[in-house]
């Protein structure tokens, strides 16, 4: 007959500086945290979709900022803020026709949701871009 399983130690009391205690095995032992291996974390897949979103939505905010710094007229800064809106409003339009593969970092949550915020803050943005008068 085998030897019955030790005993797992003692848990720490709160604040002894000890990590997470995991009990998961059969038998009611588990490891520390810093004793289990993790798995290397997966870099983040950058798609062709997401840089353009973020370039237009980059080029727009560089637009707002060159007004806002006095290095422009403020007739460059409706276009700079519906570039940003364009940004969103791609965004949408990609998490809506792309897999979730190809739309690499656009995929936030399930396809109907992320279509949906995107829209919806897309078409704000869009609004506020035509309504709101440039600063000064």
């Amino acid at each position: 007959m085998p030897d019955p399983p030790e005993k797992p130690p003692a848990r720490p009391a709160p604040g002894e500086g000890w990590d997470f205690y995991d009990e998961s095995d059969e038998w009611g032992r588990g490891e520390w945290a810093h004793e289990v291996e993790q798995p290397p974390r997966p870099w983040p897949k950058v798609s062709v979709a997401y840089l353009v979103v973020v370039l237009v939505g980059a080029v727009g905010l560089v637009l707002m900022a060159v007004v806002g710094w006095g290095q422009a007229d403020d007739g460059l800064f409706r276009p700079g803020a519906l570039l940003v809106a364009t940004a969103v409003c791609l965004a949408a339009l990609g998490r809506a026709l792309l897999t979730d593969q190809a739309a690499g970092m656009l995929v936030l949550r399930s396809r109907r949701i992320d279509v949906g915020v995107y829209s919806v803050l897309g078409v704000s943005a869009v609004v506020l871009a035509v309504l709101v008068p440039p600063p000064g």
